[in-house]
Protein backbone atom coordinates (compact mmCIF):
# COMPACT_ATOMS: atom_id res chain seq x y z
CA UNK A 1 0.00 0.00 0.00
CA UNK A 2 1.41 3.37 -0.93
CA UNK A 3 1.79 6.36 1.37
CA UNK A 4 -1.30 7.96 -0.22
CA UNK A 5 -3.48 5.16 1.14
CA UNK A 6 -2.07 5.18 4.66
CA UNK A 7 -5.20 6.67 6.23
CA UNK A 8 -7.30 3.83 4.85
CA UNK A 9 -4.74 1.26 5.96
CA UNK A 10 -4.63 2.64 9.51
CA UNK A 11 -8.44 2.68 9.65
CA UNK A 12 -8.46 -0.99 8.55
CA UNK A 13 -5.93 -1.91 11.24
CA UNK A 14 -8.08 -0.24 13.86
CA UNK A 15 -11.29 -1.83 12.53
CA UNK A 16 -9.70 -5.28 12.90
CA UNK A 17 -8.85 -4.55 16.52
CA UNK A 18 -5.13 -4.43 15.90
CA UNK A 19 -2.95 -1.78 17.57
CA UNK A 20 0.29 -2.02 15.55
CA UNK A 21 1.27 -0.28 12.33
CA UNK A 22 4.37 -1.64 10.61
CA UNK A 23 5.89 0.69 8.03
CA UNK A 24 8.53 -0.39 5.58
CA UNK A 25 10.27 0.77 2.46
CA UNK A 26 10.04 -0.88 -0.96
CA UNK A 27 10.37 -4.63 -1.29
CA UNK A 28 12.03 -6.72 -0.06
CA UNK A 29 11.74 -4.67 3.16
CA UNK A 30 8.07 -5.61 3.55
CA UNK A 31 8.82 -9.32 3.30
CA UNK A 32 11.63 -8.90 5.84
CA UNK A 33 9.26 -7.09 8.22
CA UNK A 34 6.59 -9.79 7.84
CA UNK A 35 9.18 -12.52 8.43
CA UNK A 36 10.38 -10.78 11.61
CA UNK A 37 6.85 -10.16 12.92
CA UNK A 38 4.98 -13.34 11.95
CA UNK A 39 2.25 -12.97 14.58
CA UNK A 40 0.88 -9.79 12.98
CA UNK A 41 -1.77 -10.04 10.24
CA UNK A 42 -0.99 -8.62 6.80
CA UNK A 43 -3.28 -5.62 7.32
CA UNK A 44 -0.73 -4.21 9.80
CA UNK A 45 1.99 -3.79 7.15
CA UNK A 46 2.23 -0.79 4.85
CA UNK A 47 4.83 0.67 2.53
CA UNK A 48 5.22 4.35 3.27
CA UNK A 49 7.72 7.04 2.44
CA UNK A 50 6.19 9.42 5.01
CA UNK A 51 6.42 7.91 8.51
CA UNK A 52 5.40 11.17 10.21
CA UNK A 53 2.11 11.30 8.29
CA UNK A 54 1.47 7.61 8.98
CA UNK A 55 2.21 8.18 12.64
CA UNK A 56 -0.31 11.02 12.87
CA UNK A 57 -2.92 8.71 11.32
CA UNK A 58 -2.02 6.00 13.83
CA UNK A 59 -2.49 8.42 16.72
CA UNK A 60 -5.86 9.56 15.35
CA UNK A 61 -7.04 5.93 15.23
CA UNK A 62 -5.75 5.03 18.69
CA UNK A 63 -3.02 2.60 17.67
CA UNK A 64 -0.40 1.93 20.32
CA UNK A 65 2.70 0.89 18.41
CA UNK A 66 4.57 1.84 15.28
CA UNK A 67 7.38 -0.33 13.92
CA UNK A 68 9.49 1.23 11.17
CA UNK A 69 11.70 -1.01 9.01
CA UNK A 70 14.13 0.65 6.65
CA UNK A 71 17.60 0.96 5.23
CA UNK A 72 19.85 3.69 6.56
CA UNK A 73 18.74 5.97 3.73
CA UNK A 74 15.07 5.34 4.62
CA UNK A 75 15.65 6.08 8.31
CA UNK A 76 17.63 9.24 7.65
CA UNK A 77 14.88 10.43 5.27
CA UNK A 78 12.45 10.08 8.20
CA UNK A 79 14.57 12.55 10.17
CA UNK A 80 14.47 15.27 7.53
CA UNK A 81 17.05 17.98 6.86
CA UNK A 82 20.31 18.07 8.78
CA UNK A 83 20.74 14.32 8.97
CA UNK A 84 24.30 14.50 7.62
CA UNK A 85 25.33 16.45 10.73
CA UNK A 86 23.39 13.98 12.88
CA UNK A 87 25.30 11.03 11.43
CA UNK A 88 28.56 12.73 12.33
CA UNK A 89 27.27 13.36 15.87
CA UNK A 90 26.26 9.71 16.21
CA UNK A 91 29.75 8.70 15.13
CA UNK A 92 31.37 10.83 17.84
CA UNK A 93 28.83 9.78 20.50
CA UNK A 94 29.52 6.11 19.79
CA UNK A 95 33.30 6.44 20.11
CA UNK A 96 34.36 7.41 16.61
CA UNK A 97 37.25 9.77 16.06
CA UNK A 98 36.65 13.38 15.03
CA UNK A 99 38.17 12.53 11.65
CA UNK A 100 35.73 9.65 11.13
CA UNK A 101 32.82 11.83 12.25
CA UNK A 102 33.81 14.47 9.68
CA UNK A 103 34.08 11.83 6.96
CA UNK A 104 30.67 10.40 7.90
CA UNK A 105 29.08 13.86 7.94
CA UNK A 106 30.48 14.50 4.45
CA UNK A 107 29.59 11.03 3.13
CA UNK A 108 26.65 12.23 1.04
CA UNK A 109 24.36 9.32 1.95
CA UNK A 110 23.41 7.27 4.95
CA UNK A 111 24.39 4.16 2.99
CA UNK A 112 27.94 5.48 2.66
CA UNK A 113 27.95 6.51 6.35
CA UNK A 114 27.04 2.92 7.31
CA UNK A 115 29.88 1.61 5.17
CA UNK A 116 32.26 3.94 7.00
CA UNK A 117 30.88 2.80 10.37
CA UNK A 118 31.27 -0.83 9.32
CA UNK A 119 34.87 -0.30 8.21
CA UNK A 120 35.64 1.37 11.55
CA UNK A 121 33.98 -1.42 13.56
CA UNK A 122 31.20 0.91 14.74
CA UNK A 123 28.20 -0.23 12.70
CA UNK A 124 26.56 -2.00 15.65
CA UNK A 125 26.57 0.89 18.14
CA UNK A 126 26.07 3.58 15.50
CA UNK A 127 23.23 1.66 13.84
CA UNK A 128 21.45 1.21 17.19
CA UNK A 129 21.92 4.89 17.98
CA UNK A 130 20.48 5.89 14.60
CA UNK A 131 17.46 3.68 15.36
CA UNK A 132 17.13 5.22 18.84
CA UNK A 133 17.15 8.75 17.47
CA UNK A 134 14.60 7.94 14.77
CA UNK A 135 12.36 6.27 17.39
CA UNK A 136 12.66 9.34 19.63
CA UNK A 137 11.71 11.60 16.72
CA UNK A 138 8.70 9.43 15.88
CA UNK A 139 7.55 9.42 19.50
CA UNK A 140 7.96 13.20 19.58
CA UNK A 141 5.76 13.54 16.49
CA UNK A 142 3.19 11.22 18.09
CA UNK A 143 3.19 13.24 21.30
CA UNK A 144 2.40 16.36 19.29
CA UNK A 145 -0.39 14.62 17.39
CA UNK A 146 -2.56 13.44 20.27
CA UNK A 147 -3.00 12.52 23.89
CA UNK A 148 -2.23 8.80 23.64
CA UNK A 149 1.48 8.12 23.24
CA UNK A 150 2.65 5.58 20.71
CA UNK A 151 5.60 3.29 21.29
CA UNK A 152 8.02 3.41 18.37
CA UNK A 153 10.36 0.65 17.31
CA UNK A 154 12.88 1.15 14.52
CA UNK A 155 14.70 -1.61 12.65
CA UNK A 156 17.71 -0.78 10.50
CA UNK A 157 18.02 -3.10 7.52
CA UNK A 158 21.02 -3.76 5.31
CA UNK A 159 21.19 -1.99 1.94
CA UNK A 160 19.28 -4.83 0.27
CA UNK A 161 16.44 -4.59 2.83
CA UNK A 162 16.79 -8.25 3.72
CA UNK A 163 18.65 -8.42 7.05
CA UNK A 164 18.43 -6.54 10.34
CA UNK A 165 21.64 -4.75 11.33
CA UNK A 166 20.31 -2.58 14.15
CA UNK A 167 17.20 -2.05 16.26
CA UNK A 168 15.80 0.10 19.02
CA UNK A 169 12.39 0.54 20.51
CA UNK A 170 9.73 0.07 23.07
CA UNK A 171 7.00 -2.54 23.02
CA UNK A 172 4.69 -0.27 25.01
CA UNK A 173 4.48 3.21 26.43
Amino acid sequence: MSGGDIGARVAAISAEGQRTLVLHGPEPSGRTAARMLPALPGVCFAESADPARALRQAVEHGLGRLVLFGTADDLVAALGPGADVLLGEITTDMGGTPELAAEVAAAGSARRACALWRDAGLLGPCGRELCRRVAAELESVAAGAGDDPIAAQVVLLDDAGERMIGMYGRLRR
